[in-house]
């Protein structure tokens, strides 16, 4: 898939996922491109600035960014990022062993804070085989029996999860406590860890769901690097057969991902507000402080 062409795998069906045609993602009104920002050496950079609310109020610009994995930044990539869209604080969804193997480049960060907040624990990671599928030619068997329930089990835990809850309590509460800088979050590809993160600020902020929807399918727009790589290891190691399936599963994101957080949360709870209230502690109170800094009239 080639972002140059506009299109985005269609999403999978929630039971059964499975390929399809392609297919245009509608575009969002006063949100050109998903507010993605060109850089070199990172995918999926994206500012949620224009993004629309219910009731008629947009995201502001340069306060809300989020993209994938950071460590191929180059210093002009880094540079834009902290002049061009004010970045002053960098949250990084990922394991201890992902940040070892592949760091944040805190040199090219002066003045950023940066703080490390992974949303599973490393053997939650290693059973989703995202820690070392790029060595471990066993684990990506495994992972290849029943790809779309491994990630979409991840999603549960996320949302569910012990740290997971801590840590995007910890991250939403971070939020309304942030000076006037742009806040950007990630985890590799910023899809699952990083895309959850988004559901919830939106949400929160009172982007239409269709919306939220569109926004988190967007990053099948931009992962043109990271499939391309994945597909040659995966082709490059002697499981040939399911490499279109495992693909399509990793890379990409789907609606059954987005549909088991949406199920997860409001099975237990009853509702995406009363789970973010009782588990993030994120009422309406912190959430008319949060629109109240993050969005603008139109």
């Amino acid at each position: 898939m080639h972002g140059s062409t506009g299109k985005v795998r269609e999403a999978m069906n929630a039971s059964t996922p499975r390929a399809c045609a392609p297919e245009k993602l509608k575009p969002v009104p006063g949100f050109p491109n998903f507010g993605h920002i060109a850089l070199k050496g990172v995918e999926n950079a994206r500012d949620l600035g224009g993004m629309p609310t219910a009731d008629g109020r947009r995201i502001r610009k340069r306060r809300l960014l989020r993209s994938g994995a950071l460590g191929e930044a180059t210093a002009a990539d880094m540079k834009q990022l902290i002049r061009m869209h004010d970045v002053e604080y960098v949250v990084d969804f990922r394991s201890a062993p992902e940040v070892e193997h592949a760091p944040d480049p805190l040199p090219l960060m002066a003045g950023v804070e940066y703080v490390n907040m992974p949303v599973f624990t490393e053997d939650a990671i290693v059973a989703a085989g995202k820690l070392n599928l790029s060595k471990d030619a066993k684990l990506m068997r495994e992972f290849a029996a029943h790809p779309y329930d491994t990630i979409k089990d991840l999603y549960s835990k996320a949302v569910l999860g012990e740290q997971g809850i801590e840590v995007y309590r910890r991250f939403m509460h971070d939020l309304i406590e942030e000076g006037a800088g742009a806040t950007l979050w990630h985890c590799t590809q910023g899809k699952d860890r990083t895309g959850i993160a988004a559901i919830l600020v939106e949400h929160a902020l009172g982007v239409p769901h269709e919306v939220i929807v569109a926004d988190y399918l967007a990053t099948n727009l931009f992962l043109d690097g990271w499939v391309e790589r994945l597909s040659g290891f995966l082709r490059s190691m002697s499981i040939a057969k399911g490499v279109d399936a495992n693909i399509e599963a990793y890379a990409y994101a789907h609606m059954a991902y987005f549909d088991t957080a949406m199920k997860a949360m409001r099975g237990v709870f009853g509702s995406i507000d009363a789970y973010m209230e009782r588990e993030l502690d994120f009422g309406a109170s912190e959430k008319h402080t949060l629109q109240e800094m993050y969005l603008e009239e139109v």
